[in-house]
């Protein structure tokens, strides 16, 4: 119907980096970021008239975070200090519905990190520890 009724059909999904780096203690977050994604990706190839786009941000400033099931000491730093502006992430996300962009990660270093997780993950699991204060 979209496909139809739209002169430009476009689907955004917004979820998370999680989708593609794991992190401990969010074992159940990370799977369903990443079977979403897995769905997103197959509805998109069954679509093809129809502009899918993906943006997969890192922690974004707010309450979303203190709602977390690892309140204690396992936790990266205060996400209204350091987590993504809200408006930029919105706007991110209308210019890659404008620009037709297949997925955009924020911020873009968490590419690198997903390409690390594939050929190295050693070392990502070591960045991840460290980030949320985790031991083993």
């Amino acid at each position: 119907m979209l496909a139809q009724t739209s002169r430009s059909p476009s689907i955004l999904q917004i979820s998370s980096v999680a989708a593609i780096i794991a992190a401990p203690t969010r074992a159940l977050y990370c799977s369903t970021k990443s079977a979403s994604l897995s769905l997103y990706q197959s509805i998109a190839i069954e679509h093809p008239e129809i502009s899918f786009s993906l943006v997969l941000p890192g922690t974004i400033e707010g309450d979303f975070r203190a709602s977390a099931v690892d309140k204690g000491s396992v936790r990266e730093a205060d996400p209204n200090k350091h987590g993504l502006k809200a408006d930029y992430v919105a706007a991110q996300c209308i210019q890659a519905v404008d620009r037709k962009t297949k997925m955009v990660v924020l911020p873009s270093f968490y590419l690198l990190g997903h390409f690390l997780s594939l050929v190295w993950p050693s070392i990502t699991a070591g960045l991840a520890r460290k980030k949320y204060n985790y031991t083993v």
